[in-house]
C-alpha cells in the first residue's frame, strides 16, 4: 500500500503544472471603486479556482475583478491537477489633467485657514480627497460640499477636487 500511494503522489508531482496568467486592466477613477482586472488563464487543466487578495482585506474567488479601488491585487489560480500560478497586479488610478490656479473653475474652498470644516462651493457637483504634506490619502469623500478636517492633526492639507474637466488642487491650512 505505501508503494501504492508514493507511486500516486509521484505521478500527480510530475504532470501538474502552473497555468499562464495574463491580465487586462482598466483604472479606478480617483475616489472611487470602479477599477476591473480581466483574467485570462492559458496552460494547466481546468477547472481552475482563483483566490484574490488586496487592499482593505480585499478577497475574492471570483476569476475577474469589477468594481475594484486602486490597488495592488495578487492572485492564486489553481488547476486541476494542483498547479499553481500567482500574479501581482497593480489597478491604478485614472489620470485627470490639472487644472491651474486662476483658471476659470468657479470653485472656492473656505475658510483658509481652517479649525475644522472647509466648505467647497462650485458650480457642479464635485468628488473630494484631502492629502496631507507627505501625499497620504486622509480623507475620501463622495459628492459633498464639505470636508471635516477635525480629526486630523494640525497643518498644511491639499484638498483634491474632482471635476468633469479635470482635476484642481487647493492648499488648506487646518490650525
Amino acid at each position: 500500500m505505501k508503494k501504492i500511494f508514493l507511486l500516486i503522489i509521484l505521478f500527480c508531482g510530475v504532470w501538474t503544472f502552473a497555468a499562464d496568467l495574463e491580465a487586462s486592466i482598466t483604472d479606478a477613477d480617483p475616489g472611487e471603486a470602479n477599477g476591473a482586472v480581466d483574467l485570462s488563464v492559458t496552460g494547466g487543466v481546468g477547472p481552475y479556482t482563483y483566490s484574490w487578495t488586496g487592499p482593505d482585506g480585499f478577497i475574492s474567488s471570483d476569476e475577474d475583478l469589477i468594481d475594484v479601488e486602486s490597488g495592488i491585487y495578487t492572485v492564486t489560480v489553481t488547476d486541476q491537477y494542483c498547479g499553481v500560478a500567482t500574479m501581482e497586479i497593480e489597478v491604478g488610478v485614472q489620470n485627470f489633467s490639472t487644472i491651474a490656479e486662476g483658471q476659470n473653475t468657479d470653485i472656492s474652498v473656505y475658510p483658509n485657514p481652517t479649525r475644522s470644516i472647509v466648505f467647497i462651493q462650485s458650480d457642479e457637483p464635485v468628488k473630494s480627497a484631502v492629502y496631507s504634506s507627505s501625499g497620504q490619502e486622509v480623507i475620501s469623500a463622495d459628492i459633498r460640499n464639505s470636508v471635516d478636517l477635525s480629526g486630523q492633526a494640525p497643518g498644511l492639507y491639499f484638498v483634491h477636487i474632482f471635476l468633469s474637466e479635470g482635476l484642481v488642487v487647493r492648499k488648506v491650512t487646518l490650525q
